[in-house]
């Protein structure tokens, strides 16, 4: 028979995860009661502790983190629902906090490969939105790749998942643990290319890119042409326009123009610029040219204001990519580097992006600008 001190804790953590079902903003001021549940003796105890996490992981992660540890603690419990509750938790943080896990992986490869299936599904997706993320943290990397691959061909565990919208992610982890003991960065198809996405080979890709840059270039020169009358009627320039003010207006034109020639290095920012400029490429006809072709923004659309906690977002994202830059690379100051740091929205926020970091991602002031096809203000 349980003693008073089990019945209490037992009692408390079913309390808990009943409030945190129903009302997940008075559970979270519980968040200090946790650590000692996590940890207690009776089994009841720790599987109620740990179906806290699984909603607060949703609603509340940054105020999670202060018990990563604790979390992280119970990756090797010996019952399968705190296991699997953990791995769920994980799941929801890694998003928002993958080097806070890295530990654990070599448990959540374990896990690849446990008795119950819904343990092994929250295994694969813990794992591999570590992998997407920081593919740095994971060891061991090939047994991790192998049994991600592994799952996803055998259980469909990616298929599992698609309806959490994380399908996309085990793709990109199984891309991003590609190379032996060098972890790939993870580069999206909106990004700098990354030629995985077609069996032709290189030298093919490179002559079929440059018979299409002929015609298109040419194609272009009209473009730019067309472009510019339409530019100056714009401006009110017609048959009355002094020649002063024409050359004036050609001249700020030019000069506003010769401004981007900073986004054409290197070459991945390059492409991205190249990709987003009204310059007609072979990105619609060769798909690993340079990624997909980025949807035109409507402008009429009044674009909402940022949330309030942006800064403690912005500053999230930046630490799980390792104040690095995901298209071209550069360091931020953490890093040693000089590379003034943005988070960009993948789905641009006038078109419905939202603020959430699956949504968000690193890049240097130079690729943020190219990306956009704009330069921005200091001010």
């Amino acid at each position: 028979m349980p003693d008073s001190s089990t019945t209490d804790g037992r009692e408390q953590a079913k309390r808990l995860a009943q409030l945190a079902e129903t009302d997940p903003a008075s559970a979270v001021t519980h968040l200090p009661d946790l650590p000692p549940l996590l940890v207690a003796d009776d089994v009841e105890t720790r599987v109620d502790a740990t179906r806290v996490l699984v909603p607060l992981s949703i609603d509340y992660p940054e105020q999670l983190r202060s018990i990563s540890d604790a979390i992280l603690a119970r990756l090797d419990d010996e019952h399968t629902l705190v296991r699997q509750n953990i791995l769920l938790t994980i799941s929801n943080l890694a998003t928002w906090f993958p080097q806070d896990f890295g530990d654990g992986t070599d448990l959540m490869v374990e896990s690849l490969n446990a008795d119950q299936f819904d343990e092994r599904v929250a295994a694969g997706s813990a794992l591999s939105k570590i992998a997407y993320y920081r593919p740095d943290l994971v060891t061991p990397r090939e047994e991790a790749k192998e049994y991600l691959e592994m799952r996803i061909a055998v259980e469909n565990i990616d298929e599992v998942e698609m309806s959490h919208g994380d399908s996309e992610i085990f793709d990109g982890a199984i891309q991003a643990l590609e190379g032996g003991d060098m972890p790939s960065r993870v580069l999206e198809d909106d990004l700098a290319p990354t030629g995985l996405r077609t069996k032709i080979s290189k030298p093919a890709r490179a002559a079929l890119t440059g018979l299409l840059w002929v015609p298109l270039a040419i194609a272009s020169v009209f473009f730019w042409v067309y472009r510019a009358l339409k530019y100056f009627r714009w401006l009110g320039v017609n048959k009355y326009t002094s020649v002063g003010r024409l050359i004036a207006l050609t001249l700020r034109t030019a000069y506003g123009h010769l401004k981007h020639v900073t986004l054409l290095t290197p070459i991945q920012r390059a492409q991205l610029y190249v990709r987003r400029s009204p310059i007609a490429t072979p990105t619609g006809l060769l798909p690993w040219f340079v990624g997909r072709t980025p949807t035109k923004v409507d402008r009429t659309t009044q674009t909402p204001p940022l949330p309030d906690n942006w800064g403690a977002i912005a500053r999230s994202v930046r630490q799980r990519d390792g104040y690095e830059c995901r298209n071209c690379g550069a360091l931020g100051g953490p890093r040693g580097g000089s590379a003034e740091l943005h988070v960009d929205h993948a789905m641009p926020r006038s078109r419905g992006g939202a603020d959430h970091p699956k949504n968000l991602r690193t890049l240097c002031r130079g690729c943020h600008e190219a990306r956009h096809g704009r330069k921005f203000s200091n001010q």
